[in-house]
Formats: structure tokens, C-alpha cells, sequence
């Protein structure tokens, strides 16, 4: 079995790149791995605080992409060629503030949405599902036609639901465990591409 160590490899180079924490190093494999970046991209990172996916996203996207964050609390480490909006990602209010600074559809969201962990595993796991769905929901309503998502999950009883509901939205959907994932997290990340909107169905 593998052992965890809190302040292992990950967490140094985090600490040297003045990242604030691990998760960084996730999401840069990511967009790596899959090639999610092109010049002048509008990118939407939900649940953006502390700031680490977007630190990566101005790093890697180019001076001329256009990246926004949401969270319910203020990001102070977000980059300054950043904007952040304050607020919940479920009020349209808050979407449309993001879509307006965005400029247009988003090319690539990015959700790391997780709850505040009660402990109790059912109400926990029902949670996590929730953020997934919003994700989805604020995908339909901000993502272009072939535009991608990165979306954090974790392994459940739902999972299933879950990955048929994006598979139903996604042309392609991959389900990654990165290298700076914790041992023995279930912690997942589903790499969803070719987006497509809804068809509308028409009466008889």
C-alpha cells in the first residue's frame, strides 16, 4: 500500500513556485497531456480560490487569453491578468457576470467545485454530485460548440450518473487520475471534449 507523505515532492515544488498548494501541478498535467490550449483562448475556472489553477492558466495560456474565475470567497492570489468574480456559481446573476467579462463563449472551463465536507459520507457524496451537475448546467450556458471542461469528481456510488450525463454532452470523456493526486484519494478528473448543446425536440 502506498504511503502518504503530506509534504511530499509536490507540495515542495509548489512551495518553491510560490503556488498555493499541490492542485496546480494536476491541472498543468492536464492541459499538457491533452493539448486544451491555443492562442487567445477564453477560459472559466469554477471554484478558483486560492488561486492555483488560475496561476497555471496565465502561465501557460498566453498573453492574450482571456481567463475569469468564480468562488464564493475573494481569490487575493489570483494573477492580475486574471479576473475573478465573488459569488455562487448556482445564481445566473453571478454566470452572466463571468460570460460579460469573458467576452464571448468560453473555449475551455475548468471546475475544481468541492464541498465543505460534513463527514458524513451519503450527504458528502450527493454534494459532490450537485457541483458536477452545476458545472454542466453553467457548461450549457457558457461553453462554445466543440469547447472542452476539466471537471474534479470522485469516485462514488453515482459515478455512473455522472459520467453518462457528461458523456451525453461530450463528444469524448476521458476519467484521469493525475501524478500529484494523494494516494488513496478517489479523486478523479473527468477530461470532457467536443462539447455539443442540447438538441431541442421538436413536436409531432
Amino acid at each position: 500500500m502506498a504511503h502518504y507523505q503530506p509534504q511530499d515532492k509536490y507540495f515542495k515544488r509548489a512551495r518553491e513556485q510560490g503556488l498555493p498548494s499541490r492542485a496546480a501541478f494536476k491541472l498543468s498535467e492536464l492541459l499538457q497531456r491533452y493539448r486544451l490550449l491555443r492562442p487567445r483562448m477564453r477560459v472559466l475556472d469554477l471554484g478558483c480560490a486560492p488561486g492555483g489553477f488560475l496561476a497555471v492558466l496565465a502561465r501557460m495560456a498566453g498573453s492574450e487569453a482571456t481567463i475569469v474565475g468564480i468562488d464564493l470567497v475573494a481569490c487575493p492570489l489570483a494573477p492580475s491578468k486574471t479576473a475573478v468574480v465573488i459569488g455562487d456559481v448556482a445564481d445566473p446573476a453571478v454566470r452572466h457576470a463571468a460570460l460579460d467579462l469573458l467576452g464571448g463563449r468560453a473555449d475551455l472551463i475548468i471546475s475544481d467545485m468541492a464541498p465543505k465536507l460534513s463527514g458524513i459520507r451519503a450527504r458528502d457524496e450527493a454534494r459532490c454530485e450537485e457541483l458536477l451537475a452545476l458545472a454542466l448546467q453553467t457548461a450549457a450556458e457558457i461553453l462554445k460548440p466543440g469547447g472542452a471542461m476539466i471537471a474534479k469528481a470522485f469516485m462514488s456510488g453515482d459515478f455512473a450518473r455522472t459520467l453518462a450525463a457528461f458523456r451525453a454532452r461530450f463528444g469524448s470523456v476521458d476519467i484521469v487520475r493525475t501524478a500529484a493526486t494523494r494516494p488513496g484519494s478517489r479523486e478523479l478528473y473527468l477530461v470532457a471534449r467536443q462539447f455539443h448543446p442540447a438538441v431541442a425536440q421538436c413536436d409531432n
